[in-house]
């Protein structure tokens, strides 16, 4: 999967190269969404719909409240 090179600091715990847009898709929105700068709330939409997105924030627990609240009004 291509990631953007900016956005493999926020994933400094797993090699970007392995992670699929499928299997990995939770992780992956979860993780950008709360901890990813703009650039990668606009790589998510290209690869997610909002749909996705909204409902893997809603059930995370690994989301902090203030992410969750951004995504809800969006």
């Amino acid at each position: 999967m291509k990631i953007p090179s900016a956005t493999k600091s926020i994933l400094w715990d797993v090699d970007p190269a392995r992670l699929d847009q499928h299997k990995d898709k939770q992780f992956l929105i979860t993780r950008l969404a709360d901890k990813g700068s703009w650039q990668d709330i606009v790589w998510l939409r290209k690869k997610y719909s909002l749909a996705e997105i909204k409902r893997s924030v809603r059930h995370s627990r690994n989301v902090s409240p203030k992410t969750k609240n951004f995504w809800r009004i969006m």
